[in-house]
C-alpha cells in the first residue's frame, strides 16, 4: 500500500531527484537509472507510459534519460495520430515557464502552416521536424489510451532526422515485433521489455549522439548511435556496452539489477 501511494504521488506531481527512490514500473525491477551529476534541482517525471529525468540547467532542459515498457497489447499504427509537442506540466512551475522561455528564444520559426514538410508547433512555438523525436516512441503505444503523454517535452530530443527515420525507427520496430511475439500471461499480459534511450554527450574522441538499451528476461542490448549516423546505417552497426554508455552518460541504469548481454534483436556481437 506505501508503494501505491508513492507511486500515486509521483504520478501526481514532479519528484527532485535527490528525494527517496520510489518504485517506478517502468524501470527494471522499479528501480530507474541513477545520475551522477551535480545538479541537484533536476527532476524526475512519471507519466502512465513513462518515466524521465529532466535536466533542469542544460540548453532546452531536456530528459538526460526516459525509461519505458514495451508490451505487445500496446502496439499500434500511429502514422495518423497527432504530433504537437506540449509542455510537462508535472515539472515545477519555474522550471516550466523556463522552458517555455527557452524555447521560444532559440526554436521560433517562420510560419509554415501551408508547407508540405510542416513543423511541430507547441502554441506559438515552432520547434523543427528535422531535429526533433521521441524518446518513447508512438508505436509502441499508439494501441493505450494515453499516446498523447508522449508529445510531453519531457520525452523530446533533439534527433537528427537521419538517426531517427533510419537505425533508430529500425531498432524501435524491432523492439516492437519482439514484444508482440512475446507469451501472454493467464492474465493476458505479455512479457514487458524495459527500454532506456537518452543523449550521450561529446567526448575527446565521439561526437554527441544518442543510446537506447532494451531489457528483457534479464538479457539486454546496448546502443550508442552518433548524431551523424546516416539513414542506411543498421542499429547493430551501432552496439555497443552497457559500460561505455553508462561511462559517457553518467548513469547507473541498473542499479542492483543483474542484467547480462545477449539480447536477441539479429545482431552478431
Amino acid at each position: 500500500m506505501r508503494q501505491l501511494a508513492l507511486l500515486f504521488f509521483v504520478l501526481s506531481s514532479g519528484l527532485a531527484a535527490e528525494d527517496i527512490e520510489p518504485i517506478i514500473v517502468h524501470c527494471l525491477d522499479g528501480s530507474c537509472p541513477v545520475w551522477h551529476g551535480d545538479d541537484a534541482e533536476d527532476e524526475i517525471v512519471v507519466r502512465q507510459l513513462f518515466a524521465s529525468q529532466v535536466d533542469s540547467m542544460g540548453d532546452g532542459q531536456l530528459p538526460r534519460w526516459v525509461a519505458y515498457r514495451v508490451l505487445g497489447e500496446g502496439i499500434g499504427v500511429a502514422s495518423l495520430l497527432p504530433r504537437e509537442w506540449v509542455a510537462e506540466s508535472l515539472l515545477a512551475s519555474s522550471s516550466e515557464q523556463q522552458l517555455a522561455a527557452n524555447a521560444q528564444m532559440r526554436l521560433q520559426q517562420p510560419d509554415l502552416t501551408d508547407s508540405q514538410d510542416r513543423d511541430y508547433r507547441l502554441t506559438e512555438v515552432t520547434l523543427l521536424a528535422a531535429e526533433q523525436g521521441r524518446l518513447a516512441p508512438m508505436t509502441s503505444f499508439s494501441a493505450t489510451p494515453f499516446w498523447d503523454e508522449l508529445n510531453l517535452l519531457s520525452n523530446r530530443a533533439r534527433l537528427p532526422s537521419d538517426l531517427r527515420q533510419g537505425p533508430w525507427s529500425l531498432l524501435d520496430q524491432t523492439l516492437n515485433e519482439l514484444a508482440a511475439r512475446q507469451l501472454v500471461s493467464p492474465d493476458g499480459r505479455s512479457a514487458a521489455i524495459f527500454v532506456v534511450s537518452g543523449p550521450l554527450p561529446a567526448t575527446e574522441s565521439e561526437e554527441e549522439g544518442f543510446f537506447k538499451i532494451a531489457v528483457l528476461d534479464g538479457r539486454y542490448a546496448a546502443f550508442a548511435f552518433p548524431s551523424s549516423t546516416q539513414s542506411h546505417r543498421h542499429f547493430c552497426a551501432s552496439l555497443t556496452s552497457l559500460a561505455e554508455i553508462e561511462s559517457r552518460a553518467q548513469l547507473t541504469v541498473f542499479e542492483n539489477q543483474q542484467v547480462a548481454p545477449g539480447l536477441a534483436l539479429g545482431c552478431v556481437e
